[in-house]
Parts: structure tokens; sequence; C-alpha cells
């Protein structure tokens, strides 16, 4: 039987923390998005530069990724998600110091350090999900934690967009530590959360988590499709550009506001309605992921032909509703079929690889920007079109899959330790749940 989600928040307390913590965290991260790119352009009037400041904010967390997946698997979670909380309130207040030193490098500095400790919270936040909610509640809690990052993207950007137009880059940047310590507040609600490899006397290297990654087919799959979604980063890219210069009598800090709004708007109805529409199952989640890489791509592809910055948005929105349905089916997948003695590793490689991919991808689009004629749209377009590579790519390992599940007769065979009888009265079991 489904869980609702306010059963969800009701019945299950320490989620209910967790997800207070996040309400109050990703309003702030964009408090501090939409602040950091309008310094960025008003110190720098760079594409380049801004691309910098998009790698400043991911590619650190891949760098630390031999780091987090092994302290996230040996040490207490509750304990990492405070210790990085409170890491990084004090950094955001380094961001303050360094615009008022007008140091580009500070800004960077500040801003690697921050996502370093974003590389270690985040797998440790994705791996105490299952030791806080039941099998049943974890698809619920993954669509509640996208729909809550996606709100918190719509009115963080609107509101942060308001905020630094209306009162400044700083005010924007101290609430955004400000966000960070009521966060760890929270958090401290939370039981301890002793890592299952600890306690088991499993092997905690990040080669062993690798290795187990690299071996385990399925997990192999699943945690390669945040990555390939970021192939699309680009089109995020071009965002503050869009906002700033495409659009003659509607820009700057406001108008960029409103397209993460719209982002964030569509990321909502992905994130939460999309799973309750199409259902929960495994089979199901896993073929639904196949038809939302070109949905975002044809969106991505419209921004080098949208006559209007409104249309603009509604190109993030369309692109968004796809996107934020792949973060949450593949994560509750993930979730639900992965060792638990290696979840601390696996999402801390799912998560670095996709900073580093949005790096890239990042770095890429600067230069087509500074180097080149094409107009942002047009860059955009170009990254988004590459979003039917993981469409090939995951389509073409659910066919794989199947032949390798298929018995000498054609039938797909039930788990092990399942009765034909009883698997064939059971609609919701997959057939394919196992690695």
């Amino acid at each position: 039987m489904k869980v609702g989600y306010g059963e969800l928040l009701r019945g299950n307390r320490n989620f209910r923390s967790l997800w207070f913590a996040e309400i109050i965290s990703f309003l702030g991260d964009w408090f501090n998005t939409i602040a950091l790119y309008t310094i960025v352009l008003e110190l720098s009037g760079s594409g380049r530069a801004v691309a910098g400041m998009l790698i400043a904010k991911t590619l650190p967390a891949f760098l630390v990724t031999p780091l987090a997946g092994p302290f996230v698997d040996r040490f207490d979670r509750r304990t990492i998600l405070i210790l990085t909380d409170l890491a990084r309130a004090v950094l955001a207040v380094g961001l303050i110091l360094a615009h008022r030193a007008e140091s580009l490098f500070g800004l960077y500095a500040c801003q690697v350090a921050m996502v370093a400790m974003t590389g270690i919270f985040f797998p440790a936040r994705s791996a105490a999900i299952p030791q806080i909610c039941r099998d049943d509640e974890i698809a619920p809690a993954n669509a509640l934690s996208g729909g809550t990052w996606s709100v918190m993207l719509a009115l963080g950007a609107a509101f942060g967009g308001w905020v630094t137009a209306a009162l400044g880059t700083d005010i924007s940047l101290g609430l955004d530590s400000l966000t960070f310590v009521v966060s760890a507040l929270f958090l401290l609600a939370l039981p301890r959360l002793p890592a299952p490899a600890a306690e088991s006397g499993h092997d905690r290297s990040f080669l062993a988590g690798l290795k187990h990654l690299v071996t385990t087919r399925r997990t192999l799959a699943l945690a390669a499709l945040k990555p390939m979604l970021a192939l699309g980063g680009g089109a995020l890219l071009v965002i503050p550009v869009l906002a700033s210069t495409a659009f003659p009598g509607k820009s700057g800090p406001l108008w960029m506001g409103v397209l993460y709004a719209a982002r964030g708007i569509g990321a909502l109805i992905g994130s939460v309605v999309l799973i309750r529409i199409f259902g929960e199952s495994s089979r199901t989640l896993r073929r639904v992921l196949l038809g939302l890489f070109p949905v975002a791509a044809l969106a991505y592809a419209s921004l080098a032909i949208v006559p209007t910055i409104q249309m603009a948005a509604v190109s993030y929105f369309v692109a968004a509703i796809a996107s934020g349905a792949v973060w949450v089916m593949s994560g509750t997948l993930l979730q639900r079929e992965g060792d638990k003695n290696f979840l601390g590793r696996i999402f801390a490689v799912e998560f670095g690889v996709m900073t580093l991919m949005v790096s890239a991808t990042s770095f890429i689009g600067g230069e087509l920007l500074d180097r080149t004629s094409l107009a942002p749209g047009e860059v955009g377009a170009i990254f988004g079109l590459g979003l039917f590579i993981p469409f090939f790519v995951w389509g073409g390992y659910l066919l794989f899959e199947r032949g390798q599940l298929r018995d000498s007769a054609g039938r797909v065979p039930p788990p092990t330790g399942v009765t034909p009888e009883l698997f064939e009265a059971a609609p919701d079991r997959d057939p394919d749940s196992r690695d």
C-alpha cells in the first residue's frame, strides 16, 4: 500500500526533522546562487567567469569523492550532516568578506570549500534515508525531498532575486549563512545514524566501494543516470546570461529569479506528481525513466528559437519536469536495491561524477559563449540535445538486462526464493529487482 506524503510526515519524526532541515537549507542555496552570479557578472562581465563560478559550485564535490564515500560509510551520519552544515555557515560569511574585497579568487575559494562540504553532506543524507524510513516510505521520502528542492528553487530563486535586487548581494549571502545554522538545529533532533559498514566489519575503503559498483551491473547503471543527466548542464549555465543580455528590457537579478523559479516549479511536478501518476514499482520507474530524457532534450533544444524570456521560462519548466523525475526515480531505485554496506560510497561516486559532468559542460559552455558567435540560447540547445545520449544508453541497458534475465524458453524467471505461484500473484513485485 502506498504511503501518502502527509502520512509519512506525521508518522516518521526522524524524516520530518530531516525534511525541515532541507527546507531551510535549500532556501539558502538559491540566495547564494543568484547573489554569486550577480557578483561575478558585476566584477568581470565575462561568460567564462560565470562558467568558472558554476565549476566552483560543482567540481569540488567530485574531488572529495574518494574521501566522502568512505567517510559516510565509517562515521555517524547525523554528526556528519550537522558538522558540514556549520562549516558551510562559516564559509558563507567568507563570501561576504571576499565580495567586499572585490576578490574573485576569494569568492571562488570560499565557494570551493562550501561545495566540498556539500560533497560530503549529500551522500550522507542519501545514505541516511533508508536508515530512518521503511522500504515503503523510501519512494515518497525521495519525492518529498525532490519536491522540497523544487519548491525552494522556485521560492528561493524568486525571493532571492528580489532580495538581491532590493537589498544587495551581501544580505542574500548573510541569509544563506543563517539557513545553514537553522538546518543544523533541526538535524540535532535525529538519532544516532551509525554506518552499517562500520558495524558489520565490511571493508570501508573507497577502492572496495568502487569495485562493488563496477561489478554490480544494475547498481552501476542506476548510479550513472544522474551523471548522464548532467550532460545538459550547459543549458543551465546560460540562465544568468539569458537573464542579463539576451532579452533587452527584461534583464537583471529579478528575471534571473524568474527563470530559476520556472525551473523549480517544473522540478516540483516532476518530483512529486509523476511518481504518483505512474506508480512506485521498480519495474515501472525504470521504464518511465527511459521516456524522460528526450523530453528534457527537446525542451532545452527549444531555447535556440524562443523569442521572449517568458518562453525561455516555459522551456526550463518543461525540461525540469523531466529532470526532477529522473532525480527522484533513480535515487529511489538506488536506495531500494543498493547494498546498504556500500550506500555512502555509491552516492558519493554518483554525486561526484555528476558534479564533474556539470563542471565539464559548464567549462565547454563558457568557452562557446566567449569564443564563438553562438547566442546563449543556441549554446543551451546544443547541450540539451546531448540528453539523447542517456536515452540510448539507458534504453540499451534495459534491453540487455531483459535478454539476460530470460530463460531458455524466453520467460522471465521469478526472483530467487519466490515461488512461481507467489510471483504471479504479486503484480507489484519486480522480476528484474535482483542484480
